[in-house]
């Protein structure tokens, strides 16, 4: 079975959907709204094949991105060299990081906040802390649970330049006690006449809302400045019947 993180390709093909200067435009108008210090650098986390970098350097930021994966950054190092655009990639675990210096804005999107524990959760806001200068914002794209723990699931078909995707996305819970749920996804793939499926499957810390609050309460470096649903900051969470996708940040105080 081929692993998702060996092939940058097919996963950036498979999110494509996104409105990526839509969402960009998010991430300024969050600037205005809420930054206490001017943004001028950028970190994402867990940034995968760094979907935002050609728009943000666009718009003049320094983009710095971390992930795990050697062959998703090699992938984003060579977008990067053939946009003609300058990059900061960094391989490290989300969950414990460092920086060379602090950045003005980090981010972390689709839900890929996988921390296998409480103290891996505890590791990565302090790392987050560490990496931000005081007054720059941390927003979490789909990171905090609103659900209850039953199964769910979500499929989708893409089609670019003669390549065909099927992407299936579930997730279930694993530990109520621990708070943990298993995700799976499931790509194939037709390239050309070759095909393949790449299976990814990960076990995380499920954080809830109510939680989190105390969480940001409790930690001496972060304080909640809001939730919205859907990418829409006219649409704060609280209130909201069906919940879809949202984003949540904080600030470093």
């Amino acid at each position: 079975m081929e692993h998702l993180c060996d092939h940058p390709k097919y996963y950036e093909l498979a999110f494509s959907w996104r409105d990526i200067p839509a969402e960009v435009d998010v991430f300024e108008e969050c600037f205005r709204r809420f930054s206490r210090t001017p943004v001028k650098s950028v970190l994402e986390i867990a940034c995968g094949n760094s979907p935002h970098l050609a728009e943000l350097v666009k718009r003049g930021y320094r983009y710095t991105g971390l992930d795990l994966s050697q062959a998703m950054l090699d992938y984003t190092r060579e977008k990067a060299a053939a946009l003609g655009v300058p990059v900061n990639l960094v391989r490290g675990d989300q969950a414990r990081f460092t920086l060379a210096g602090p950045v003005d804005f980090a981010y972390v999107m689709l839900g890929s906040f996988f921390m296998p524990d409480s103290e891996a959760v505890a590791s990565h806001f302090d790392s987050v802390a560490a990496a931000l200068r005081p007054g720059g914002l941390y927003l979490m794209d789909w990171c905090i649970s609103t659900g209850t723990g039953e199964k769910w699931g979500e499929s989708w078909e893409i089609e670019k330049d003669g390549i065909r995707l099927k992407v299936d996305c579930s997730g279930e819970g694993v530990d109520p006690i621990k708070q943990t749920a298993r995700g799976v996804e499931t790509i194939e793939v037709e390239d050309y006449g070759k095909k393949l499926v790449i299976r990814d499957e990960h076990v995380k810390r499920v954080i809830y809302p109510q939680e989190f609050l105390r969480l940001v309460e409790c930690h001496p470096a972060f304080e909640f400045v809001g939730w919205w649903n859907n990418w829409n900051l006219g649409e704060p969470l609280d209130g909201v019947n069906k919940i879809n996708r949202p984003i949540t940040v904080i600030r470093r105080v």
